[in-house]
């Protein structure tokens, strides 16, 4: 279901995103779903979920893309995430909110750049072909699961609402390695599915 966002309303969003560190779903599902704005951050430890009645989802932060003297994506702003700000909500286990995870660009496959030598550009990508030269063979990975990037993408399928697939994308998925990390942060997030 699609719903009409103003600039102002787009603007207010991606302001408290930036200020809260949040993703911008999560930040333009709040200002739809209050009033005014909250003045501080509203997250709280990953163990200690609160009890409002907005739902809760575990996120982790993670640093921006360094570009280096690379062009930015020109679909994504060198963010290596889907330009629409999509997100989606993966169950957690043990009485945990769910996990937040974010849609990555389609057309830069999670890089940033806008450019991709044919040998790999040594950044991560939906692709592993693409990842040549991004790992040491001969160093031992700080994480076996993510060889220390701390996210893993799991490719998934969109459907409409009778079910038809209408979409393939990509989630970056966090790491277990980031769990001391992981905060929970609140909003009606219209865009989630589970």
């Amino acid at each position: 279901m699609s719903r009409h966002v103003s600039n102002d309303l787009k603007r207010r969003a991606r302001e408290l995103a930036s200020r809260e560190g949040i993703p911008y779903s999560a930040a333009l599902a709040r200002l739809r779903s209050t009033r005014t704005a909250p003045d501080g951050p509203t997250d709280t430890p990953a163990d200690k979920p609160s009890r409002f009645l907005l739902p809760e989802y575990l996120y982790v932060d993670f640093p921006p893309i360094d570009l280096g003297s690379a062009r930015p994506c020109d679909e994504c702003g060198g963010s290596g995430l889907d330009a629409e700000g999509r997100t989606f909500a993966q169950p957690s286990d043990g009485g945990r909110p769910p996990l937040l995870v974010e849609v990555v660009c389609s057309k830069c496959e999670g890089c940033g750049r806008a450019e991709h030598l044919d040998d790999g550009c040594g950044h991560p990508h939906t692709d592993p072909d693409m990842d040549d030269g991004l790992y040491d063979e001969d160093e031992e990975a700080p994480c076996y699961s993510c060889a220390g990037r701390e996210f893993n993408y799991l490719q998934a399928v969109v459907s409409d609402e009778e079910g038809e697939p209408v979409e393939a994308i990509y989630l970056r998925v966090p790491c277990g390695c980031t769990a001391d990390r992981m905060r929970v942060v609140l909003g009606d997030l219209i865009e989630v599915a589970g």
